[in-house]
């Protein structure tokens, strides 16, 4: 019999990245058969931290002087449908649905290659999902060398501090700090080609150009305020165009905007 050796149970906040910027990200569940019989082993990216079993049916070990792997087993048979929730070093969860299933696969499962875990791959850049947050939190943690527009009211500060280039890949780091004692919640950010010069703006002018990662660190009130890396599909910018980066507070007014134009973005440095 195996030893249900995962007793500890720690709860983490894992840092969630979307496009929209609330905070509501939902961990999918993997679906994971096991049986009486067999034993399931899973190869994890990183080494695990700690676990939690739903049902003491589920008997699960970590295997002797190797991190990254569990072995999982069925402590009964046709037991009904639980859960197993797994922690890795790095701070990410993974989440299992557990049946009982009497000719369960007995090969070992690379959660580093499945879905949703895998990398995800996008039409049209060559950087996977993976390659885009390692690549962001790098751009997160550079020192800022552009000095763009700032936006500096309400108490608020945002600005652009740098962009940057890997293969077809555009990276924009963006600075947020608010000066009031009033919390700030971000509800989105968005972005527009605009005509620098209009007689009056419409809806029609503006093209919206949709980013495919977002990483965030740090909170706008405290220390260095909060780094807000984009990144998008490499583009250009005509030279009677801007691009506009508005972040919209949720349940608020206080909606900061900055811009660059074609010759800001021409800095951009390689990666």
């Amino acid at each position: 019999m195996f030893i249900c050796a995962l007793l500890s149970v720690t709860i983490l906040k894992a840092q969630q990245t979307a496009i929209n910027l609330d905070g509501n990200t939902v961990i999918p569940a993997y679906n994971l058969d096991i049986s009486w019989n067999k034993t399931t082993m899973l190869i994890f990216p990183a080494a695990i931290q700690s676990g939690d079993v739903g049902d003491k049916s589920i008997l699960a070990e970590t295997v002797k002087d190797v991190k990254n792997i569990l072995k999982v087993k069925a402590g009964k048979k046709d037991f009904e449908q639980s859960n197993l929730q797994v922690v890795t070093v790095d701070g990410k969860v993974y989440s299992f649905q557990v049946n009982y299933n009497e000719n369960a696969p007995s090969l070992p499962i690379d959660m580093g290659k499945q879905p949703p875990y895998a990398p995800i791959t996008f039409k049209g850049i060559s950087l996977n999902s993976k390659e885009l947050e390692t690549y962001a939190a790098k751009v997160a943690g550079s020192i800022p060398f552009m000095k763009g527009k700032v936006y500096h009211k309400q108490g608020m500060e945002f600005r652009l501090d740098g962009i940057y280039i890997k293969n077809d890949v555009l990276f924009f780091q963006f600075h947020l700090l608010n000066e009031t004692r009033i919390p700030y919640d971000a509800a989105s950010l968005r972005f527009y080609v605009r005509d620098k010069k209009t007689v009056k703006r419409t809806a029609s002018q503006d093209k919206e150009i949709l980013p495919v990662y977002v990483h965030q660190s740090g909170a706008p009130e405290f220390g260095k305020g909060r780094v807000i890396v984009v990144a998008f599909p490499k583009f250009t910018i005509a030279l009677k165009k801007r691009l506009t980066a508005e972040l919209m507070e949720q349940d608020g007014d206080r909606n900061p905007t900055t811009w660059l134009d074609q010759k800001k973005l021409l800095k951009a440095r390689s990666l």
